[in-house]
């Protein structure tokens, strides 16, 4: 099985996320279809076009979250999305159920052909707002059994919301920090397939992160608040970016709805990171040679 950053053929992907509107049942689900479906498409068209190589699809708006499994009616609406959004952008798309629902994750992907899915949890608990969520490994390695399956490669969170054992205590928060995602990173199972992990930029300092990696054999991905310095020194060092923030309009299309994504804005982060000019930053002479 592939790892993450191979299913992109390039070197330090970039990976945008469609936050879908409230699926059927969730408490907010309000029965508008064509609402829920062209939010999702205007999301995917305009990272896609932007420049993104990937996309992560998002039960984002299903608040509050369930601890347990995901609702049927929302896993299906999620899985026709899923596989609208990939034959329309063809990129690699994710699939991330919150809080942590990953046996239906596993099965979104398989009838869908996503790529690969995003965890909150793998091993240990989350402190979320609707309490402590635990982890469903024990329970996503009988389901991948039951199924047949193989693990599509897996984007596993790491923060200091996470719950492990083992954890010193720290001279300072930083540092107590690296000690907690390194102790959680280590009890990822062995021979578990294809893991990644995905911390928050918040987490650690970019000087922490070489450390970080360099005692772990597994690729760092960062979740990356918009950027204000070039080149980036997250993008130097991670092996892959995940856009956080930054790139939705500043006002809703429509009052009751969240922003939309800003394709200018994604399109120029994208080329920001990239070290690509904008046409206007370009050399007027360029476009008067032969």
């Amino acid at each position: 099985m592939a790892m993450l950053s191979e299913i992109f053929q390039k070197p330090k992907p970039i990976i945008g996320r469609v936050q879908l509107l409230a699926l059927p049942g969730s408490p907010d689900w309000d029965g508008n279809w064509d609402t829920l479906i062209a939010r999702a498409e205007q999301e995917a068209t305009a990272l896609a076009t932007g420049g993104v190589d990937g996309l992560i699809l998002e039960n984002y708006h299903d608040t509050p979250f369930s601890r347990e499994r995901m609702d049927v009616a929302g896993a299906i609406a999620m899985a026709l999305l899923t596989k609208r959004l990939k034959q329309f952008t063809h990129l690699p798309v994710g699939i991330s159920i919150l809080r942590n629902d990953p046996e239906t994750a596993l099965a979104i992907a398989l009838n869908t052909g996503a790529d690969f899915l995003r965890l909150s949890v793998l091993s240990g608990a989350f402190v979320s707002e609707s309490g402590v969520v635990n982890s469903r490994l024990n329970e996503l390695l009988h389901y991948k059994n039951r199924l047949k399956a193989d693990l599509p490669p897996l984007l596993v969170d790491l923060s200091p919301q996470h719950l492990t054992t083992g954890i010193g205590q720290a001279a300072n928060k930083q540092a107590q920090t690296l000690a907690h995602l390194l102790t959680l990173a280590r009890e990822l199972p062995s021979n578990f397939g294809p893991i990644s992990l995905a911390i928050s930029s918040q987490s650690l300092p970019p000087q922490e992160l070489i450390p970080f990696k360099q005692q772990i054999s597994l690729p760092v991905w960062v979740e990356h608040q918009t950027p204000h310095t070039e080149p980036d020194p997250w993008f130097e060092m991670a092996d892959g970016l995940i856009l956080e923030t930054g790139i939705r309009k500043a006002s809703a299309l429509h009052p009751d709805l969240p922003p939309t994504i800003d394709m200018p804005q994604v399109e120029e982060l994208v080329n920001r990171l990239r070290g690509v000019k904008s046409v206007s930053e370009m050399d007027p002479d360029l476009f008067l040679q032969r």
